[in-house]
């Protein structure tokens, strides 16, 4: 026994191991991790058994067109270029923690991108990009454009009193200027009756006395307060359509763009021609400026509201004139009749392109600032993209000019620059920077552009439910063959079968531990490879038996039969095994070069099942076999063979060594 003893003490050590990589979920060891948390055992599973996002991507190149309007021929990529649009991407995902991602390149111009188990797959898509494009911009703000309108599209105006009457609709207008005309039949009353005295300052002291005396009558004909003043604009239809242009405009500006931190209102300007006249600023709605200069829209009635029904528009002046005495009669002043209204829209901002991409970056990292320690962005240019960095810089230091910039037209960030820098290296520093906001931002500048344009040509979402159902009925596949298996062997074999029953558990434990420790993707094609690959292990067994079961109807003794066993039947089981692993590499190397994932996850699987199953029938079996055949278990012959006792050999004992 003791010549087996090392080879005994091998396969415990190798049992231990691969019990200890299975039962821990994770496993860290310096740099070295492999498994996970949310999957079984910690393997790593495909999209079928977890979920996730499948997404095949097109090289999109294009020859020039020979004639404008027309589209120029695709062209297809180089092998550097789809490497290197594959490290990028693959990057991108891996510095984002959406998961393990799987990459493969199909034939010359399709790239393949598997995400498992990831729970937004618009964030995915988001972080790729199809049109990837890191663009520098200048940006400038408060930019005034004038609206140009024709003679006669500007109707009329005039300063109204805002009231809700004033946006009846039109039907109803007729009794909202009944109830106007009484009112103002009131407020007439009103003052004859209370203009006793000299002067407006007297009268206004007797309304108040009367009022301390408790004067019911008084308050109840008391005229209610004054609405804000208004300007009402009536347009043609044409110059309506021009000012719901730019009232569009107004809105949408105080709604933050893709990627966008920071709102910049557009504002209307107008007043009448003249160089006394005193311009109006209002935006679309109310916001507010907070001290770090974001501007935050507060919601309420819009200062620039279309009347139903009509042409006309009103535009609020309650904060037209602030350092006015009476704010009604400013306005009535400033707006008189027979004058000309200009208008013009102040855009909080537009960007211009400077020339400054992503091919003149040379690198973006995160890192920390020297005196205060905050997170920052550091950025080099290349020898191009420093001269254009100066440039920028210098035009804009020391204003309130900013460097927006974009990637895939969503705004990363926009720098204002304190000084003009021609060096070629700079830091991004922000507020609301924290370590992991400069590392995004530093990992999609790194990313720069992709290398050539892609497109989105196949999308495949496999939900987290479907993925786990279709594990669990793969695990239970793959228990009910296993249990299959070994009652077959053991009712059949008897101990044989028992100790290859044992072997085929060793044969599980050590292949789960293998697809965890590489790791390997497993796939619904990869649980049906492992299945198959047991079903080869159990058939190199069988193989064995029944030569051991030939050698002692010959009258050889057990250990005899059970080395001459093998021996004979591994020629059979060497060429069995290395024609299915020239078969799966076959499969494997067809699968990469059409881009079908589930056949290359069968064959790489398969090939690893085979070849374990030729270490598990060889050491671990013959080795079982042999020792138990040394103990008093080896005497009952007829537990050996699946045959009649009469047909066996008188027992023979040999020598223990």
């Amino acid at each position: 026994m003791r010549r087996y003893a090392r080879i005994l003490i091998f396969i415990v050590i190798l049992v231990v191991l691969s019990g200890l990589a299975v039962g821990f979920k994770t496993i860290t060891i310096g740099n070295f991790q492999r498994g996970g948390e949310d999957t079984l055992l910690g393997l790593t599973l495909g999209l079928d058994l977890q979920g996730g996002s499948h997404l095949v991507y097109q090289a999109s190149l294009f020859s020039e067109p020979e004639e404008p309007g027309m589209s120029g021929e695709r062209i297809p990529p180089t092998a550097d270029q789809m490497d290197a649009l594959k490290r990028t991407i693959e990057r991108r995902l891996n510095s984002s923690g959406l998961g393990e991602p799987i990459l493969q390149v199909l034939g010359e111009d399709r790239l393949l991108v598997q995400i498992p188990g990831v729970s937004d797959p618009d964030s995915a898509k988001a972080l790729i990009g199809e049109t990837a494009q890191l663009e520098f911009k200048h940006r400038t703000r408060n930019v005034p454009q004038p609206l140009e309108f024709e003679e006669g599209e500007i109707v009329s105006y005039s300063v109204v009193e805002v009231t809700p009457e004033l946006f009846a609709p039109p039907e109803e207008e007729g009794e909202a200027d009944t109830e106007g005309s009484e009112g103002e039949g009131t407020d007439e009353s009103d003052t004859s009756e209370s203009s006793s005295g000299d002067d407006e300052e007297t009268d206004s002291e007797d309304a108040a006395a009367s009022s301390e005396e408790g004067d019911d009558e008084a308050e109840d004909t008391a005229p209610a307060a004054p609405g804000p003043p208004g300007l009402v604009v009536e347009f043609s239809d044409t110059g309506f359509a021009k000012f719901s242009e730019t009232v569009d405009e107004m809105r949408d500006s105080l709604i933050a763009g893709q990627g966008a931190t920071n709102i910049f209102p557009d504002r209307l300007a107008f007043s009448l021609a003249g160089a006394e006249a005193q311009e109006v600023e209002v935006t679309y709605q109310q916001a507010i400026l907070l001290e770090d200069g974001q501007v935050v829209p507060v919601g309420g009635d819009p200062y620039v509201t279309e009347i139903i029904g009509t042409n006309k528009y009103v535009i609020s002046l309650l904060t037209a004139f602030p350092d006015a005495d009476d704010l009604t009669a400013e306005a009535e002043r400033q707006f008189a009749p027979g004058g000309e209204l200009v208008f013009k829209l102040i855009k909080g901002f537009v960007d211009e392109d400077i020339g400054l991409t992503g091919d003149d970056l040379a690198r973006a990292y995160p890192g920390q600032h020297q005196g205060s320690g905050a997170p920052i962005v550091n950025i080099e240019f290349n020898g191009e993209g420093t001269r254009k960095f100066a440039e920028i810089t210098t035009e804009i230091a020391g204003t309130n000019d900013q460097i927006a910039i974009f990637l895939d037209d969503a705004e990363l960030i926009a720098p204002v620059a304190e000084q003009a820098i021609t060096g070629g290296t700079a830091f991004i520093s922000g507020r609301d920077f924290t370590i992991d906001r400069v590392r995004d931002i530093a990992l999609l500048l790194e990313s720069g552009r992709l290398p050539i344009p892609i497109e989105l040509i196949l999308e495949k979402d496999v939900d987290a439910i479907l993925g786990s159902d279709s594990l669990e009925k793969s695990v239970r596949a793959g228990v009910v063959g296993l249990i299959l298996v070994f009652l077959f062997m053991l009712l059949y074999y008897r101990m044989p079968g028992l100790i290859a029953a044992l072997a085929l558990l060793i044969y599980a434990l050590m292949l789960i531990a293998i697809f965890k420790m590489l790791p390997v993707t497993l796939t619904l094609s990869g649980v049906a490879a492992a299945i198959l690959s047991v079903g080869m292990a159990v058939d190199a067994n069988i193989l064995i038996f029944e030569r051991m079961k030939e050698e002692m109807r010959a009258g050889r003794t057990l250990l005899s039969s059970i080395n001459i066993g093998f021996n004979r039947a591994w020629s059979a089981i060497r060429d069995s095994n290395v024609s299915t692993l020239i078969t799966s590499g076959i499969l494997y190397w067809f699968a990469d070069t059409l881009g079908a994932t589930v056949v290359q996850g069968f064959a790489a699987t398969l090939a690893i099942g085979v070849m374990l199953s030729m270490f598990s029938a060889i050491f671990v079996s013959r080795t079982l076999l042999r020792i138990v055949a040394l103990t008093g278990i080896g005497r009952r012959l007829r537990w050996f063979v699946p045959t009649e006792g009469k047909n066996l050999p008188q027992l023979q004992l040999e020598p223990r060594t």
